[in-house]
């Protein structure tokens, strides 16, 4: 068999040819067929081929994966057996020739196959790669066997979806939601702050930068270098992208030096965006526009600087814009038992690997209802709130509970559904909207006199008061 496997392909390495006679029957089968076909002519590639050269790519792609699972299930086989004489994982591999933290994240992945058949099988299959079993295996860890085990239930279905780097993030943002470091910043954090540097250095006529910043403060400069290189090529479209965000560098200095503000961009301030979303068991995610979850620390820094966007998720099939953290109680009045574990990670997988979310809450961003805001009042509101009133819900209109001159902000909890007639009725304080208290009338009657507190339209969670006035007129 060695000798014609060397005719095949030419050449063999030797730790392989002495190892082959000790093989396992089906190892050194696979390794007959994978040199046979590496040693072969390439087929004709092109457009006369049909498809075959995508389906060839596609097939070796799930062999690779294949491939890759044994050698991980085998080297984690004789670790644990004590059969490999080297220390350390992937100890076989290094001493092979393979980057270190590449047969270490072999090793750490074959592991975590090991004790969970469903990676096994999706691994096998050819479904994922050790990059995505890897993406895992990094903060397994961090959990307990049960929360894991929620983990790796809603990756199940995502196998073969997701990316190695969405696999992380959620993975990431699991841990940091069931186990959250510490408020003060993290060594990493601190590492990062500590390191920041900007260098500058004459070269004849050319200055070149060089420097490092921690990760939300480089974003935010990226962000606004970024806003202004777009605005620079409506202009000069011919311009190169990095000359283009040099010209915005100086641009934003200059700017900044001679008027002391920063140039707005759609009419909102040049800054870093972060979008606050809440899972349906009410665990709160931070997340910068490329992606990073902040840290505590990180929220903290954040809360009082860049523009903030917050989001609340919510699905076509719910008849309630609000999520299971906004319920106080259960059946019967008693209070609903917190989420477990598996709870959040399911909400949390929900969010992060679920459909598009769309803003609830845009702040002083927009005067109007968003499209996204006014289907969560119809569901909420289903129209005029003033009791009595039969207007549904697209012939209403979105008021502002605190007016937006008075800096009220377009969110839905800021918002209610008024007929024109009752809007131009409350904007002259005939009726005044509140929060549900629990001390309406359960009978509203239009005899009531004025100062009389009913429930609102529909279930909708306000009180409506007749307002006292001294030529009211029913």
């Amino acid at each position: 068999m060695t000798s014609s496997i060397r005719d095949q392909t030419g050449v063999l390495d030797p730790r392989t040819a002495a190892a082959l006679p000790d093989a396992s029957v089906e190892v050194a089968d696979l390794w007959a067929r994978a040199g046979s076909v590496a040693g072969g002519d390439l087929p004709v590639m092109g457009l006369t081929a049909g498809d075959r050269p995508t389906a060839d790519v596609e097939v070796l792609a799930g062999t690779f994966a294949a491939v890759e699972y044994e050698l991980a299930r085998r080297m984690h086989a004789a670790t644990t057996a004590g059969a490999v004489p080297l220390a350390g994982p992937g100890a076989v591999l290094t001493a092979r020739g393979w980057a270190t933290p590449q047969a270490r994240r072999l090793a750490r992945a074959g592991a975590l196959a090991a004790d969970h058949p469903t990676i096994a099988t999706a691994w096998a299959a050819g479904l994922i790669t050790a990059e995505h079993v890897d993406a895992v295996a990094r903060h397994a860890d961090t959990f307990t066997p049960e929360e894991l085990a929620a983990v790796l239930r809603e990756l199940t279905d995502q196998w073969g979806r997701w990316s190695p780097a969405a696999i992380a993030r959620f993975v990431a943002a699991a841990t940091r939601m069931l186990h959250p470091p510490p408020g003060d910043p993290t060594r990493d954090e601190t590492d990062a702050h500590d390191s920041r540097d900007l260098s500058f250095a004459v070269l004849g006529d050319t200055v070149v930068l060089s420097g490092a910043l921690p990760r939300l403060e480089g974003e935010a400069v990226i962000a606004a270098i970024d806003a202004l290189a777009e605005k620079l090529r409506s202009t000069a479209d011919h311009v190169p992208a990095g000359a283009r965000r040099a010209d915005a560098l100086v641009e934003l200095v200059n700017t900044a030096a001679t008027t002391g503000t920063l140039p707005t961009r759609g009419g909102l301030p040049i800054a870093l965006t972060v979008t606050l979303e809440r899972t349906a068991t009410g665990d709160p995610i931070w997340t910068t526009s490329r992606g990073h979850h902040l840290t505590p620390a990180e929220t903290h820094y954040v809360a009082c600087d860049p523009t903030l966007t917050p989001i609340q998720h919510t699905t076509t099939d719910t008849n309630t814009n609000t999520t299971d953290s906004d319920t106080t109680t259960g059946t019967g009045g008693v209070p609903p038992s917190p989420p477990t574990p598996a709870d959040r990670i399911t909400a949390l997988a929900a969010l992060l690997l679920g459909g598009p979310r769309h803003p609830l809450a845009v702040g002083r961003t927009s005067r109007t209802a968003t499209p996204a805001q006014r289907k969560a009042l119809a569901t909420r509101d289903h129209g005029c709130i003033i009791p009595g009133c039969q207007i549904p819900a697209e012939n209403c209109q979105a008021h502002h509970l605190t007016d937006w001159a008075n800096a009220g902000q377009t969110d839905i909890d800021n918002l209610v559904l008024l007929c024109w007639t009752h809007h131009r009725q409350v904007d002259l304080t005939m009726w005044t909207i509140h929060p549900t208290t629990g001390d309406a009338v359960a009978d509203p009657h239009p005899g009531a006199p004025p100062g009389t507190t009913w429930p609102a339209n529909h279930s909708a969670p306000f009180t409506i008061t007749r307002t006292p006035r001294p030529h009211w007129r029913p």
